[in-house]
């Protein structure tokens, strides 16, 4: 483990003797400075995109002189000592040396070369050299014997199993498998290159957005299953996790937005080719306002993109457009948000997901009373009532839409049915469309033959008689998969149900 040095910063007063000794020293602090900061900051390996990256090329003089040509750079060793090549740097391959099979390696070290000497022919002790020049000394050997000071430009496995000589070295051509004889590169170390941090608040909205993105592309493939919801949710939860744990840098942001786009456009497009092909022409997607302006956001998220100009300002252009696509696709597929009091009042069909109360329901089973397979499927039943009948009405709601029901009707004792496709334990909202041209009155209703809860039909309308009545289950509540559900109106009193629709907390 390192030791960390007890730094000693000069201190200048009057009268202090300064001599060579005592200025090294201030160099020596300076520079034990900058080695640490390069271990902690950039760690072991080549500096990435400066200069040549000290690259290492294999070339054939015209004398048949098989060479390297190492590229300029600059590279950090385990001390921290900065390597520079400021020129290139050829190294002269001699076959003859070896025995084969085996391993060489191009190497870089750190080199200090004194020069530009001041000669005192007057007095020898006042002479020496003036600089201490950082180089690097570049080789070829067969044993990296000290890791920590070494670094490895590029190996190559030697073979002459024919016998005949090498005659050529080649030039990487496959990263994965270079090949005998063929210039490596898999085993290079790369140092860390600082590049524009990123701020809390930048990093804060792209992580909202990624969870958006996740959320709601999770919600909408339950409700319609297109494939490309999920690989929006797996995109947009890979991006997350890349800034919450590594980190990104300024630079990077633009490439964890453009895979967005791309995902954007397919999820579009798979989404009117579902409507399209569904058999279900129930959906009507792609007329619908949100899902064009769903499109138009994302056609100019693609120009914002191909017009990026590495800014602040065009990355906040850029999340605005991905965030309204989401928007569009959430207001296409999942429903406002509805309130206890809206929820009496919806006189269309009940959307596949709910987002009631501040929480997300999706529809997982329903009773049709004009359907004998759905009320025989879920052990509909009277007990102890009198005059049960089924009808056909047309009535009205609050907001004047003329609804179409089957309803059931029956005069003391109960209606009793089982709920089916849920979910043990979880938050459950029973909702029933109800006739109350006679209202004022309330029905109790048994879960499972021992949770009680109680419905209020309050007041009475002969002109809009339609209402949806609705039950909210507490988790926990429900510990049968099929759950035994009884509106009980007692013995002398009067109850109806149209439409059931059960739903359950995503």
């Amino acid at each position: 483990m390192d030791e960390l040095i007890n730094f000693k910063r000069a201190n200048f007063f009057p009268g202090l003797q300064v001599g060579p000794n005592y200025w090294n020293r201030i160099e020596d602090y300076h520079f034990e400075k900058e080695k640490l900061y390069n271990r902690l900051f950039h760690g072991f390996g080549i500096v990435p995109n400066f200069m040549d990256s000290l690259h290492v090329q294999a070339e054939k003089t015209k004398g048949g002189l098989i060479t390297f040509i190492i590229g300029r750079g600059l590279c950090f060793d385990g001390h921290g000592n900065p390597l520079f090549l400021n020129e290139p740097q050829v190294l002269v391959f001699d076959a003859k040396k070896y025995t084969y099979p085996t391993t060489v390696y191009i190497v870089i070290k750190y080199n200090e070369v004194m020069q530009d000497y001041f000669q005192n022919n007057e007095n020898i002790d006042l002479q020496g050299y003036q600089y201490k020049l950082e180089s690097a000394k570049v080789e070829i050997v067969q044993e990296i014997t000290e890791p920590e000071i070494t670094i490895e430009l590029a190996r190559i496995a030697l073979d002459d199993s024919e016998g005949t000589g090498i005659a050529n070295i080649k030039n990487c051509d496959d990263f994965c498998d270079p090949g005998v004889n063929a210039l490596d590169f898999r085993y290079v170390p790369w140092a860390t290159k600082t590049k524009k941090g990123v701020s809390i608040y930048l990093e804060k909205l792209l992580i909202e957005l990624f969870e958006y993105t996740c959320r709601v592309s999770n919600s909408c493939y339950e409700l319609i299953p297109v494939h490309s919801f999920r690989n929006m949710h797996t995109v947009a939860m890979t991006a997350k996790m890349i800034v919450q744990t590594s980190g990104v840098y300024f630079d990077d942001i633009i490439h964890l937005l453009t895979p967005l786009f791309d995902i954007d456009h397919e999820v579009l497009f798979e989404l009117a080719e579902f409507e399209r092909k569904s058999e279900d022409k129930t959906y009507k997607l792609t007329t619908k306002e949100a899902y064009e302006q769903a499109c138009a956001s994302m056609y100019e998220l693609g120009d914002l993109i191909k017009k990026y100009d590495n800014k602040y300002e065009e990355i906040d252009k850029i999340l605005k457009k991905h965030r309204a696509v989401i928007d569009g696709l959430k207001n296409t597929i999942i429903e406002k948000e509805v309130n206890s009091t809206d929820i009496h009042f919806i006189s269309y069909n009940l959307p596949r997901v709910l987002l009631f109360e501040d929480e997300k329901y999706t529809l997982v089973d329903s009773i049709d009373m004009a359907s004998m397979e759905s009320v025989e499927s879920h052990r509909l039943a009277f007990v102890d009532a009198q005059h049960p009948s089924t009808s056909k009405e047309a009535f009205y709601y609050p907001d004047g839409v003329l609804v179409y029901d089957t309803v059931k009707r029956w005069i003391g004792g109960c209606m009793k049915f089982h709920i089916k496709n849920i979910v043990k334990g979880r938050k459950t909202l029973i909702v029933r469309r109800t006739d109350i041209y006679q209202g004022n009155y309330s029905v109790e209703v048994i879960l499972q033959d021992k949770n009680k809860y109680k419905i209020n039909i309050d007041g009475q309308d002969s002109k809009n008689r339609w209402r949806n009545l609705y039950l909210k289950i507490n988790e926990g509540d429900i510990t049968e998969y099929s759950p035994e559900v009884v509106f009980n109106i007692g013995e002398k009193g009067r109850d109806n149900s149209g439409s059931i629709w059960i739903y359950q907390v995503l």
